[in-house]
């Protein structure tokens, strides 16, 4: 069986007849059904059913183009993908994004440049606290969004958005508080949820944890926001995340002061030590394009 002989079974079948695949084709007739009668004698079936006046699929026939077509995309995207890497481009980008990341600003960007090059793969890693700066400079990912908690000189970073963190709980959480600004007391006396730093051999690290309290860890901040909204505990969340509950009052901003105002800042960065590839490099062009002013 030859990929010659699945793209003509693709022409009758496209265009209904042996005259009009050989014409789209531009071959003799008489070749075409020599092709065709070598892939059915190799598969010992009947592909086309020819009693009538336009060849027909039997049902094994059917079953073969089925798969032939998929045999034929793979091919062909064989054949871009060696055009693309002739060319000096790369297969894939690994892109490592923190969890923090307002996702909205990325998508539409992932989603063009996925149409611009259909031959790369992205690799896309959900990461928290220190975990994506670590993927960085182990050399698992080529580019990454992230808060950078520790300065490094080996990474080159673009300050690309602010993230604020508010302290929330469920409206009714602190049902025995005062009628006064909460202190870091009456904190501890109720479980404070928090998500677990990804990074696997660097130093875990924090965002506004207070370490004598209670805390239950969880590894996203989606399940931290169902158990916050379920009153499970209290926990600090990105603004950006949480904003449409406080609106709609299934979180309220506990008032305590010391962590009302906290801020992070967060970077698009990579190693200064690797040169990007030409398709990496129009991916960190379009994300430096959203930073905010």
């Amino acid at each position: 069986m030859t990929l010659d002989q699945l793209k003509v079974l693709e022409a009758i079948v496209e265009y209904g007849s042996f005259r009009a695949a050989a014409e789209s084709l531009h071959r003799a007739q008489s070749a075409v059904s020599y092709a065709i009668r070598n892939l059915e004698t190799e598969l010992e079936i009947s592909i086309f059913n020819r009693d009538g006046y336009r060849p027909k699929l039997t049902d094994a026939g059917k079953t073969i183009f089925k798969k032939s077509k998929s045999l034929l995309m793979q091919a062909d995207e064989l054949a871009k993908l060696g055009v693309h890497l002739s060319q000096g481009k790369e297969a894939e980008i690994k892109l490592a994004i923190n969890g923090i990341c307002p996702f909205d600003k990325v998508i539409q960007v992932i989603n063009q440049f996925s149409a611009e090059h259909p031959s790369v793969r992205l690799i896309l890693s959900i990461e928290n606290l220190g975990g994506s700066v670590e993927q960085i400079l182990d050399g698992q990912a080529d580019i990454a969004l992230s808060e950078s908690l520790v300065w490094n000189e080996n990474l080159f970073t673009v300050l690309w958005d602010r993230i604020k963190f508010l302290p929330v709980a469920a409206p009714d959480f602190f049902t025995a508080s005062p009628d006064r600004m909460l202190d870091q007391s009456d904190l501890l006396k109720y479980p404070q949820i928090i998500v677990a730093d990804s990074s696997r051999h660097s130093d875990k690290k924090t965002i506004g944890v207070l370490n004598d309290g209670i805390h239950w860890t969880v590894n996203d901040f989606s399940i931290k926001r169902r158990l916050l909204v379920a009153g499970s505990g209290w926990g600090m969340m990105p603004q950006h995340m949480i904003q449409s509950d406080i609106d709609e009052n299934r979180l309220v901003q506990l008032d305590y002061q010391s962590l009302s105002t906290m801020e992070v800042d967060f970077f698009l960065l990579r190693r200064k030590d690797t040169i990007l590839g030409p398709i990496s490099q129009d991916l960190w062009n379009s994300l430096a394009e959203l930073q905010t002013e």
